[in-house]
C-alpha cells in the first residue's frame, strides 16, 4: 500500500494512515496489546465505550474489563490462547466499563506479528451492543460490520478504504477499490475523489466538505448511510460508506471506508418478492378452495341443463356462455395458483421440441397473418421433466403476450436448444443453478418493455394494456409455474426492437412418453358402487347426479368421519372412494383415505379439490400414484377418470390372482422366459 501513496513528504504512510483511522473510530473500542494481554494503545471509541482515559488503563491487564465470574473461569486467557491458534477469537458477552455497569459487548481479538513474522501482541476490537434487538438477522448484520472493520485495519482487502485530505483528493485508495470502480491506484491517487460518483453526486460532494469544514455541521462526516458508486466503465452500483476524521499536522483528513451492497440488496429484493408471493399464495388458497366450489356447481347445472332434450336453442346458447365464463374465471383462479407455486404439477418426460411443434400451429391460427411465426428447434434436444399442460399453456401465454407487444404486425421467432449455465451466468442470476437446461425462447420484434418495468412484468395484475384488454396474470402465471418446476425465466428487451423471453428447464435423463391420442368418443360409462364425500352440499349433489348419470351406484357422505362410517356399514364394498381433499373435522380427505387404504387394502381412491395445499401435493408435485381431479371439473372429466382408475384397479387385482394361483401351485411365473443368455463357450 506503501508504494500507492504520492511520494511527497506532506502525504502520510501507511501506519500513520492506519493508525490515524484507527483513533478516529468512535463507534468501537479499538487497542492493541502485548503477549500477556497488557493494553499498550487506546482509542477514543475505548474511551467512550469503557470509560478510561488512556493514562488510566495504559500497562494494565485486558482482564480489567471482563466480569470477576469470567476471570474466574480463565475466559480472557482463553480467548488469547484461541486467537494465537486458530489466527481470531470472536466472543460475546458481559464486560465492565470503569464505574462498574455492565454492557454486553461483541469482540474480536487477532494477532499482531512483526515483519519477520514474530508474533508480538494482540489487537481488540470491541462494540457495545446492549440496546441492539438480539435477533438473528441483526447479530449476522453486527458481525459482518465487525468483521469489515477488523478486515480493513489489518488489509485483508474485504472492504474498500480511502483516505482523502481536506480538498478531497484522494491519498490512498487500497485493492478492494481496484476491483469496486475499475481503476488502478496510479488512476485515481491525487485526483478528487468525486470522480468515483454519478454526475449528480459529484456536483455536491466538494460543496459538503467545505460546508462542513466552516460549520462542523455533520451531513458526510461520521454518518454511515447507502450512497451510490460509478465505476470506470460508467456503471452504478449501491455501496455503504462511512467516512470518519482525522487529524494530521494540524491538517482534516477523512477515512471512508466502503462496501458494495449490490449482493444484499438484491438478496433483499428477492425475500420481499418472495413475501409477496407467500402472501398472494395465501389469499389465493383460500380463495381458490371456494370459488372453484362455486364454480362446480355452476358447471354441473349448466351440463345438466344442456342435456335436458326439452331446452329450446336460445335457452341451450345462454347456458353455453354461462359455461364459456365459468371457464375463465376457472383459468383466472388456475393463475392464480400458478404464480403463487400452489398449483399441483404432474411432470413426465418431455420433449420440447414436440410441444413448439404443437403449439406453433395453434398459434398460426390464434395470432393472424399479421404476425410471421418462425420456429428453430434445436437439434438432439435433451429431455426435461416437466408438466405437459403447464408449459403448452406458459408457451402460449408467451406468445400472446409478444402479438400484443406487435399491433402492427411483427415476426415472432420461437427456438430451443439444449444450454449450459456456468457458474459466471449464475452470479449475476442469483435464482439460477448451474447445470444443463433446455432452453425455450419466445421472441418478437414490438414495442419493447421500458426499464423501469422489467421488474413488474412477473407481478399478478401488472400491465400496460388499457383497462379490459388483459388480467394482468399471463406472465405472472408462467413465472410461478416455471419457478415451482425448478427451472429460470431470464427477460431481454429494448424499447423499440423487441424482447426475448428466454425460459431454462433443467435436463432430464427419461424418455419421453408417448402423448395419448384425444378423440370425440363418447363419454365412457361404468357400472359399480362409489362413495362420494364431500363437505359443500351443492356441490356434493352436482357430483352425485354426474356419476348416476354415468351408470354408477353412489352413495354420498358429508364429511371424512361420515364417510368411514359409510365404509363400515356397507362392510367396505365399494368399487371406488371419491373424496375431497380438503374438510373440516377430525377426517380430512388424506386421513380419510389413509384410513381406508389401511383397513380396506386395493380400494381406489380419486381426490377432487381446488386447492390441495400440501396434503397430497409436495414440493408442488403429485405424490406419486394419486390421482386428482382439479375443481371445477366437467362431467367427461369424472367419467374419464372413474372408468380409468377402475380399469387399472381391476387390472392390478387380476395381476394378483394370478400370481398368487402360481404360488398357490407350488411355481411361479417364470420372469427370466425372454432373457437371451449368452452361447455358452
Amino acid at each position: 500500500m506503501t508504494k500507492r501513496l504520492r511520494p511527497t513528504s506532506a502525504l502520510l504512510d501507511v501506519e500513520q494512515h492506519l493508525r490515524l483511522f484507527i483513533e478516529g473510530v468512535r463507534d468501537y473500542a479499538v487497542i492493541t496489546m502485548d503477549i500477556e494481554g497488557n493494553v499498550r494503545s487506546w482509542n477514543d471509541g475505548a474511551r467512550a465505550i469503557k470509560g478510561y482515559e488512556a493514562n488510566e488503563i495504559l500497562g494494565r491487564n485486558f482482564r480489567v474489563f471482563y466480569t470477576a465470574e469470567e476471570v474466574a473461569a480463565g475466559k480472557p486467557d482463553a480467548c488469547l490462547r484461541e486467537a494465537a491458534a486458530k489466527g481470531r477469537a470472536k466472543d460475546q458477552g458481559m464486560r465492565v466499563r470503569k464505574d462498574g455497569t455492565r454492557f454486553l459487548a461483541e469482540v474480536v481479538i487477532t494477532p499482531i506479528v512483526d515483519k519477520l513474522g514474530k508474533h508480538v501482541g494482540f489487537g481488540k476490537i470491541t462494540r457495545d451492543v446492549t440496546d441492539r434487538p438480539a435477533t438473528e438477522d441483526s447479530l449476522r448484520l453486527s458481525e459482518a460490520r465487525l468483521q469489515a472493520l477488523v478486515d480493513t485495519v489489518l488489509d485483508t482487502l474485504v472492504d474498500g478504504l480511502i483516505i482523502i485530505d481536506r480538498r478531497g483528493q484522494m491519498q490512498l485508495y487500497n485493492r478492494a477499490c481496484e476491483s469496486l470502480f475499475g481503476y488502478s491506484p496510479d488512476e485515481v491517487i491525487g485526483k478528487n475523489v468525486k470522480m468515483l460518483m454519478p454526475p449528480e453526486l459529484s456536483r455536491e460532494h466538494d460543496q459538503y466538505l467545505l460546508n462542513y469544514q466552516n460549520t462542523r455541521i455533520r451531513k458526510i462526516i461520521g454518518i454511515s448511510r447507502e450512497v451510490t458508486g460509478q465505476r470506470k466503465d460508467g456503471s452504478t452500483f449501491p455501496m455503504h460508506l462511512a467516512v470518519g476524521e482525522a487529524t494530521h499536522l494540524g491538517e482534516p483528513i477523512y477515512v471512508g471506508v466502503i462496501r458494495d451492497l449490490t449482493a444484499r440488496n438484491r438478496t433483499e429484493a428477492e425475500l420481499r418478492q418472495s413475501q409477496k408471493m407467500e402472501i398472494v399464495g395465501q389469499l389465493t388458497g383460500g380463495l381458490a378452495h371456494d370459488f372453484n366450489n362455486i364454480l362446480m356447481v355452476i358447471r354441473a347445472n349448466t351440463e345438466a341443463l344442456q342435456e335436458d332434450p326439452g331446452l329450446g336453442p336460445r335457452a341451450l346458447e345462454r347456458t353455453k356462455q354461462i359455461e364459456r365464463s365459468a371457464q375463465r374465471a376457472a383459468d383466472l383462479t388456475r393463475q392464480l395458483l400458478a404464480f403463487s407455486r400452489r398449483q399441483p404439477l404432474q411432470p413426465r418426460p418431455t420433449n420440447l421440441n414436440d410441444v413448439v411443434g404443437a403449439t406453433s400451429r395453434l398459434m398460426k391460427r390464434t395470432l393472424g397473418e399479421e404476425i410471421e411465426i418462425e420456429t428453430v428447434l434445436g437439434t438432439d434436444l435433451w429431455i426435461t421433466n416437466v408438466d405437459r399442460t403447464q408449459i403448452e399453456s406458459a408457451l402460449v401465454n408467451l406468445c400472446v403476450n409478444a402479438r400484443d407487444a406487435m399491433p402492427k404486425g411483427g415476426r415472432l421467432l420461437i427456438e430451443t436448444r439444449n444450454v449450459v449455465l456456468e457458474d459466471d451466468y449464475v452470479a449475476l442470476n442469483p435464482d439460477a443453478v448451474a447445470g444443463d437446461y433446455v432452453m425455450m425462447a419466445v421472441t418478437d420484434t414490438g414495442m419493447g418493455i421500458l426499464t423501469e418495468h422489467i421488474d413488474k412484468i412477473f407481478e399478478p395484475f401488472f400491465t400496460t394494456k388499457e383497462v379490459g384488454q388483459g388480467t394482468g396474470l399471463g406472465l405472472s402465471m408462467v413465472y410461478g409455474f416455471i419457478k415451482q418446476s425448478n427451472g429460470h425465466i431470464k427477460v431481454y428487451s429494448e424499447v423499440g426492437r423487441g424482447t426475448s423471453m428466454k425460459v431454462y428447464l433443467r435436463r432430464a435423463s427419461e424418455t419421453p412418453l408417448e402423448d395419448a391420442v384425444e378423440s370425440a368418443a363418447p363419454i365412457p360409462l361404468g357400472a359399480g358402487r362409489i362413495l362420494v364425500v364431500e363437505d359443500d352440499a351443492q356441490v356434493r349433489a352436482g357430483v352425485v347426479e354426474q356419476a348416476r348419470n354415468l351408470g354408477y351406484v353412489v352413495d354420498e357422505a358429508a364429511s371424512g368421519a361420515a364417510g368411514l362410517a359409510a365404509f363400515e356399514t356397507a362392510g367396505g364394498r365399494y368399487n371406488l372412494l371419491l373424496t375431497d381433499v380438503v374438510m373440516p373435522g377430525p377426517l380430512s380427505g388424506k386421513a380419510l383415505a389413509d384410513e381406508i387404504g389401511r383397513r380396506w387394502p386395493g380400494t381406489p381412491v380419486v381426490f377432487m379439490s381446488g386447492y390441495t395445499e400440501n396434503a397430497i401435493v409436495h414440493h408442488g408435485r403429485l405424490d406419486p400414484g394419486v390421482r386428482l381431479l382439479a375443481k371445477p371439473f366437467g362431467k367427461r372429466d369424472l367419467a374419464e377418470m372413474i372408468h380409468q382408475t377402475l380399469a387399472e384397479a381391476k387390472a392390478a387385482k387380476t395381476k394378483a390372482s394370478v400370481r398368487k394361483g402360481a404360488a398357490a401351485k407350488g411355481g411361479k411365473p417364470n420372469r427370466r422366459k425372454n432373457v437371451r443368455r449368452p452361447p455358452k463357450r
